[in-house]
């Protein structure tokens, strides 16, 4: 084995090893894509995970800028074809250059996760959906053109992922100091971030989490309304689509309540996934 291909093969495996840890679900879903376009997948979903965990390894706004703006001149070399010897760069590159992945919307991604280091919450519902289209609906719209399915579909998806992953994650998010509720929501129901903090599970939050599970819930329907959303090409975004689905209804089933239930271990996700598929391929 040449030096170059180990080191090509070390950065895979680095890839894998992140989504395995840091993305789950979805890096299970991946591995349903063809095998010539895992890498690139995986590479995708490594860089995402190093962009999106800004906040949360900084010590203070202007760390986390530098943090940003190191990813933005990462992107700026892979598209003049010099990328950074980065065990995540190098594969990203190759993603691009071998699957016409298209930069913006990484470059988007990078943009919207400055919303995460001021501290303000997003004004209005409206608001929190274009955070969550900038963020995982362009995740999920780059995977699609890897796989060569509709990147507009699945960014409907990825966008109803990423409304249902906030809310999921709640109590972690505001313990962290993070706000990812909308404030006009919070102000219709005298609930504030603050308090949220103070008094946990005690605050009603349903008439808050409802609108924004309903928000996601819409997007998925109008996916599944699409032809393209059966395309053999689409099927991991799939996946993730009715893996999104599932967060939907525990919410559901806990009342809109996020810290009545906190997120459970995706156990038997493995034969979930292999029995959707198969579902998929007998035309369900």
């Amino acid at each position: 084995m040449t030096g170059a291909a180990s080191a090509a093969d070390g950065f895979d495996f680095a890839c894998a090893a992140i989504a395995r840890r840091h993305d789950h679900e979805r890096y299970l879903a991946c591995l349903y894509a063809p095998p010539s376009r895992r890498a690139a997948l995986l590479a995708l979903l490594a860089a995402n995970h190093e962009v999106a965990k800004t906040a949360e390894v900084v010590s203070e706004p202007g760390i986390g800028q530098i943090r940003l703006q190191w990813w933005r001149e990462t992107l700026e070399g892979i598209a003049t074809g010099r990328p950074r010897a980065h065990e995540v760069a190098v594969p990203l590159a190759e993603a691009v250059s071998g699957h016409g992945l298209n930069l913006d919307r990484l470059h988007a991604i990078v943009d919207a996760r400055e919303a995460d280091l001021d501290g303000e919450p997003p004004a209005t519902l409206d608001d929190l959906e274009a955070y969550a289209a900038a963020t995982a609906g362009e995740l999920h719209a780059a995977v699609a053109e890897i796989l060569d399915a509709d990147p507009a579909l699945a960014r409907d998806g990825g966008t109803a992922w990423g409304l249902l992953g906030l809310m999921r994650a709640l109590p972690a998010l505001t313990a962290a100091g993070r706000t990812p509720l909308p404030e006009a929501l919070l102000q219709e129901n005298d609930i504030s971030h603050q308090k949220i903090r103070d008094m946990g599970g005690s605050v009603r939050l349903c008439q808050v989490v409802r609108p924004v599970v309903h928000r996601a819930r819409r997007r998925l329907a109008a996916m599944r309304d699409s032809a393209g959303f059966r395309a053999p090409a689409f099927r991991p975004l799939r996946l993730l689509a009715d893996r999104a689905g599932d967060h939907a209804q525990a919410l559901e089933r806990a009342g809109f309540e996020p810290f009545a239930r906190p997120p459970a271990p995706p156990a038997g996700l493995v034969w979930r996934y292999g029995l959707r598929v198969l579902g998929y391929r007998l035309g369900r």
